[in-house]
């Protein structure tokens, strides 16, 4: 009779620390939104922020504004927008695009990714002539988030300026240099949004405390959002 107890009270020992943890993991995300407006923010926003997290396929020239340009052997180059920015964006309802025979500038908005009532503008990596858009696109603008370089490019166009574009724009080492730099960057951005009590990220840590990238922005405000297209997309 002893022994049963024994047992039955280390069954319930067992079972009780069980769900407190689940109930502790199920609350962390509210813990650590408050833990960061409490202390100024910790460190706790970085640990999913990393390069790794962020592709960057060779062969292609990136722009600061986050799209990229690969020139073709034709004289043409397709153009796109990168990892960095549909992963945080998130959800794709729809993309615009320019029509062909329209010339574009480099640094210039030539697109735009649609969420809901807002929009993200893209830049340009390189001017030329729209000579083709991705009509795929029109039916599954999720192209761009689920193969960003390759089947989710956006236009091709004929470059009209290659040699100097191609000297503003980044690739290999030096691109992943320049990414680990802009996720420094968000870093900060992300410590002055919660600084200033006008948002949270409720939704958008995991467990471990590190941040979930994918759709980020869709956990912050239509200002939040605006001052990540200043700040990293441009123009």
């Amino acid at each position: 009779m002893v022994s049963l107890l024994v047992i039955f009270t280390i069954i319930l020992f067992i079972a009780t620390d069980l769900v407190v943890r689940w109930v502790e993991t199920r609350s962390t995300g509210s813990v650590l939104v408050s833990k960061a407006k409490t202390t100024g923010v910790s460190a706790f926003l970085v640990p999913l922020l990393q390069p790794q997290r962020f592709g960057l396929l060779g062969g292609l020239f990136f722009h600061r504004g986050h799209t990229w340009a690969k020139p073709l052997s034709s004289g043409q180059a397709k153009l796109g927008v990168d990892d960095f920015t549909q992963e945080l964006l998130g959800r794709v309802d729809g993309i615009a695009l320019p029509p062909v025979g329209v010339e574009i500038k480099q640094g210039q908005p030539f697109a735009a990714i649609r969420q809901g009532r807002r929009r993200a503008l893209l830049v340009a990596p390189v001017s030329g002539l729209v000579c083709a858009v991705n009509g795929e696109l029109a039916k599954a603008p999720g192209l761009v988030k689920r193969d960003p370089y390759t089947r989710g490019w956006l236009v091709t166009v004929r470059l009209t300026n290659l040699t100097s574009d191609l000297s503003c724009l980044r690739t290999g080492e030096a691109a992943l240099a320049w990414l680990k730099g802009e996720l420094a960057g968000l870093q900060e951005y992300l410590k002055e949004i919660l600084r200033s009590g006008r948002d949270t990220l409720v939704g958008a840590t995991a467990a471990d405390g590190g941040l979930v990238t994918d759709g980020l922005l869709e956990h912050l405000s239509d200002e939040a959002w605006a001052g990540f297209q200043s700040r990293f997309l441009g123009p």
